[in-house]
């Protein structure tokens, strides 16, 4: 199976329409290493599926956005690209993690091979006049709802062994993901109940799994900063933290703290959404501080 290249957004969208591995308008389903969906018949007229991109598995394109830049002989690589699938070994997922996976949303996973949800992060409709782009503006719109909303369900359904992943790319869960996967990120957990905690001491295995799996964190604005005590997972070297609310009526409520050098500080918040109702973020904090005074090992 293909791998995934950290530029594979981008490196999706050079073409070459006249590949023979392009059909357009005459088939009612996708079925490709696995990747099963099907096309409606309203929709399938107005797509080219394509099997040839770089690091793509399979493409969605917009047809007349397509033949529209073509006519214009403009330079304009990928237009009408709706999205594309791919699947990726878990060493190449856990590297993602690690950092921004801006067009990239996996969604499914099965014997450590991830399927990824790719789509553009701009915009690649076109037609030659501007009449025309508002003329089929709803045709655009209904293609773009069917790839967002229609199909990782499919596949999905059409595949009962693969199990579902959600991964939220927050600032958060980028560090968190460090600290898994990146050997020698430094990091400090700060607490007023034990202030001289060393992290080093124990291993955060289970309690960055109890983090970033099955949970899903949201970007929440309009806050009310909770009154009380936090616990504080620093990452000093890049002058950023997430500070863990103790008050149980924001214990999913996390702040994060990007401090310039200048001493400027931008704040965000985020919610922990997890799927065990009875898990909180810091939660899971506590008891990782707990262990680490108490000098307990999480195996």
């Amino acid at each position: 199976m293909k791998k995934m290249l950290t530029g594979m957004v981008l490196a999706a969208a050079v073409m070459a329409i006249s590949s023979s591995a392009v059909y357009a308008g005459q088939n009612e389903a996708v079925d490709i290493q696995g990747i099963k969906f099907e096309i409606p018949e309203d929709i399938q007229p107005l797509v080219t599926v394509r099997e040839d991109d770089p690091d793509m598995i399979v493409s969605v394109y917009e047809t007349a956005s397509v033949e529209a830049a073509e006519a214009q002989g403009d330079d304009y690589p990928g237009a009408g690209w709706l999205f594309g699938i791919n699947i990726i070994p878990e060493s190449e997922m856990q590297k993602l993690r690690c950092g921004a996976m801006d067009g990239m949303i996996p969604f499914a996973e099965d014997d450590d091979m991830y399927y990824i949800y790719c789509h553009p992060t701009d915009v690649r409709y076109t037609r030659e006049t501007t009449e025309q782009m508002k003329e089929d503006q709803d045709q655009w719109t209904k293609l773009n709802e069917w790839a967002q909303e229609v199909v990782r369900k499919e596949i999905l359904v059409n595949n009962p062994e693969l199990d579902t992943v959600t991964y939220s790319n927050t600032g958060l869960d980028i560090y968190l993901a460090k600290i898994a996967f990146e050997p020698g990120t430094k990091y400090a957990i700060r607490t007023l109940q034990y202030p001289d905690l060393d992290a080093s001491t124990l291993k955060d295995d289970d309690y960055i799994d109890d983090l970033t799996e099955d949970v899903y964190y949201e970007m929440v604005t309009d806050v009310e900063e909770p009154d009380g005590e936090y616990i504080v997972l620093a990452f000093d070297d890049d002058g950023v933290r997430f500070d863990f609310f103790k008050d149980p009526e924001a214990a999913n409520l996390i702040r994060e703290v990007r401090t310039t050098d200048d001493g400027e500080e931008f704040v965000t918040f985020y919610e922990a959404h997890f799927e065990d109702a009875d898990k909180t973020a810091s939660g899971i904090m506590q008891e990782w501080c707990d262990a680490i005074a108490n000098g307990e090992d999480d195996d």
